[in-house]
């Protein structure tokens, strides 16, 4: 008798096969797992009517086909409407332009930041084949050790590895905030992945403090949290290192190597010490309020399945394909 997850796997790839129907042309693939199959005859014997996949459609398709077959989760917030909302024109990590279906190294691809985490919105990044297949299984620790090497590795130099390291920090420290290292927020985040304070507080002033309503805006805003007039001197200072920094960068593209800069970070660091756990606790709370951003709980992050490494309850979906 099969259990509830089992259940739930086969009725999961029942869902993908009809989708695949309606959503492509494809005919059916001799290939797919049988419960894939299964879904897609269901939808030709209703008669639903099909039609031409978009790219977003196409990959959303393609990533809970490969997910299904490798017993991987995939969260109810993965949908169509997720892809066009992190779609990129260009890779955050290389910075060249995303191309789509041309089998290249600059194809664009989705990517799981935390690999012992399932497919969900806060786990995922547009990155191009090139940066995907590089980081392949490495984690956090692996990636960050690389951007410390004097050369490039597996096809990424240091500066993009750190890029690479920065994306994957939140999603690496959703559990253990307080042992994320600060590092410059060299790279644009993804619009729905998981963010710590510091890299929340490091956007909020790339986007806003070149502008100097935008800088006094931020100050006005995070004085809240400096209860000592040590702290909002080094609050102003931080806001005006950003401010100056940021006339010195070449594009808007390289808005965020203004961090790059030793002392923009520094200027940060010093802020930071100079706040109590509580000061730091409002400047948090402050810095999710003006992002738009939600607190990270143990239950937003159930749809991870970190107890499983991000593969389905139950163990993983057979891959064969039906007889």
């Amino acid at each position: 008798m099969p259990t509830l997850e089992g259940t739930e796997i086969v009725e999961a790839g029942r869902r993908l096969g009809f989708d695949f129907y309606r959503l492509s042309l494809q005919p059916r693939q001799a290939t797919w797992p049988s419960a894939v199959q299964e879904g897609f005859d269901a939808a030709a014997a209703n008669r639903q009517r099909r039609h031409t996949a978009d790219r977003f459609q196409r990959k959303w398709l393609q990533l809970r086909l490969g997910a299904w077959t490798r017993g991987r989760a995939v969260a109810d917030d993965v949908s169509v409407k997720l892809l066009q909302r992190l779609d990129v024109t260009h890779c955050p990590i290389t910075r060249q332009a995303l191309t789509h279906g041309e089998r290249t190294g600059s194809d664009w691809s989705i990517d799981r930041l935390n690999n012992d985490g399932a497919y969900a919105a806060s786990n995922l990044a547009v990155l191009s084949v090139l940066a995907n297949q590089a980081k392949g299984d490495l984690g956090f620790d692996a990636v960050l050790a690389l951007s410390s090497c004097q050369q490039s590795a597996r096809g990424l130099a240091p500066i993009e590895w750190l890029r690479l390291a920065v994306l994957m920090m939140g999603p690496a420290f959703t559990s253990r905030q307080h042992l994320a290292p600060v590092l410059p927020l060299c790279a644009s985040l993804p619009a729905c992945s998981v963010r710590l304070a510091m890299q929340q507080i490091q956007r909020l002033f790339t986007l806003h403090a070149g502008r100097p309503s935008g800088k006094n805006w931020l100050v006005r805003e995070f004085r809240l949290a400096s209860s000592s007039d040590r702290a909002e001197m080094r609050l102003r200072f931080l806001a005006d290192a950003v401010h100056d920094g940021l006339k010195r960068v070449s594009s808007p593209m390289a808005c965020w190597d203004v961090w790059l800069e030793p002392a923009v970070l520094q200027a940060l660091v010093c802020w930071r010490e100079s706040l109590d756990d509580r000061g730091w606790a409002t400047a948090a709370v402050i810095s999710g309020h003006l992002a738009g951003g939600r607190r990270v709980t143990a239950t937003s992050l159930q749809p991870w399945h970190l107890p499983t490494r991000g593969y389905l309850p139950g163990g993983s979906a057979s891959s064969a394909p039906a007889g």
